[in-house]
């Protein structure tokens, strides 16, 4: 408007003064003025939305909501009334121009006239055309980004926001997917979370609702390990480097169970109880379990080694093994329950690895045991048969010997 009233008097000034060339020279800058906020509107627009998409943020979600349809119509309504005003001024403008030269008119004023409409009438479609086409590209560039959020969700990228860029129904469609985003985001922490007390094919089964209320029968290798000596070292230290040791000593010991397919159901004190088999499709449970034990009989070795070397004690475990059937589910109350292994197995093998302290040995399996695994593999001693606490019928026992040769074979038996 400033620069069409400037050209106007400078025109009034220099030129032959003429009061319709001046309107029009204003109707003119007016419109273009007017097409190129809107098309310098739209291109901010369209480097929000990119730097927001670099950024990976979102603005503030919008407080009113306008609807694409009615921005729609409310942008070509606004563009055809002012396109129709525009053409309707020039067209008035000359014909007060005809009338008034009507002495001394033509065809060849008349088609200067005609020529002078279609040419801001074209001049005015392909600036409509122009920002039609800017907005369509916005709008495209606002659905490709939620586009783009919903493929890297489903990769399980819960790290990139949907940016809110209008108060349309993108804007609400992306406020609902990052509060959708959010939510994902804290079920993931509470999954991971929940799986640093419950071991991840288990904390997935309850979390899938695929446990039965009722519990299922399983046939499973049950092992229990069990700190030697454990009241007086906690005599001795500190609390802190009472967490401290178990900390590091569960976790190698976990680390090897898991690497023998085996799932630690609890640590109780410092007491290990695993599991092998009934969670995976494997049969070979018992062998797994007591190549496991193996293995953390060597790892016990390297632990008292570091421990010696800078003036600790060394410390024992006693580990027992039993197999058979168990009744695997959920046992606890309404309001807190625990994931557990029920049943004579579990008692049978928690009694053995307390009969290593009468054997003086540091791992015993039962004959059950011994009958499952492939006994090639293992230098396998008799014990005797001893009575267990709690059963009636005695239990012939075998200890595993500690053959540097032997736990070779085993390792290379297992593919470990």
């Amino acid at each position: 408007m400033v620069a069409g009233l400037t050209m106007v008097i400078i025109y009034e000034a220099f030129f032959e003064p003429y009061i319709w060339t001046g309107i029009k020279v204003l109707i003119s800058c007016f419109s273009a003025g007017l097409f190129a906020g809107m098309y310098h509107y739209l291109g901010a627009e369209n480097s929000v939305i990119d730097t927001l998409g670099q950024r990976k943020s979102h603005s503030m979600p919008p407080t009113s909501m306008i609807t694409v349809s009615k921005k729609v119509l409310i942008l070509i309504a606004s563009l055809l009334v002012f396109m129709a005003l525009a053409v309707l001024m020039m067209v008035v403008l000359d014909i007060y121009y005809l009338l008034e030269f009507r002495d001394i008119s033509g065809p060849e004023l008349y088609w200067g006239v005609f020529k002078e409409i279609v040419f801001a009438l074209a001049v005015m479609l392909f600036f409509s055309f122009m920002i039609m086409n800017r907005y369509t590209r916005n709008l495209k560039k606002t659905f490709g980004s939620h586009i783009n959020a919903m493929e890297k969700i489903s990769e399980g990228d819960l790290d990139t926001p949907v940016p809110v860029l209008s108060n349309d129904e993108f804007a609400h469609i992306a406020v609902k997917t990052n509060d959708m985003i959010q939510g994902l985001r804290e079920r993931e922490i509470c999954h991971a979370s929940f799986q640093k007390y419950v071991s991840p094919e288990i904390s997935d089964k309850i979390l899938r609702g695929q446990i039965s209320p009722e519990g299922e029968l399983v046939n499973v290798t049950i092992l229990f390990c069990d700190l030697r000596g454990y009241t007086t070292f906690v005599e001795k230290k500190t609390p802190t480097d009472v967490v401290r040791f178990l900390n590091s000593y569960f976790s190698e010991m976990e680390r090897l169970i898991r690497k023998h397919n085996g799932i630690v159901l609890q640590f109780i004190g410092d007491e290990i109880e695993a599991v092998f088999g009934g969670t995976t499709p494997e049969n070979a449970d018992a062998d797994q379990a007591i190549a496991a034990a193996l293995d953390m009989r060597k790892a016990l070795d390297r632990i008292n080694i570091s421990r010696e070397k800078v003036g600790e004690e060394p410390v024992r475990h006693g580990i027992g093994i039993h197999t058979g059937q168990v009744l695997a589910g959920n046992v606890g109350s309404p309001e807190r329950m625990v994931y557990a292994m029920v049943g004579d197995v579990v008692n049978v093998a928690s009694r053995l690895q307390v009969l290593n302290k009468q054997c003086e040995t540091d791992i015993l399996i039962s004959r059950r045991t011994k009958e499952e695994a492939t006994e090639s593999r293992f230098p396998l001693k008799a014990m005797g048969t001893f009575p267990v606490r709690g059963k009636s019928e005695t239990i012939d026992v075998y200890t595993i010997e500690s053959e540097p040769t032997a736990q070779r074979q085993v390792n290379h038996d297992l593919g470990t």
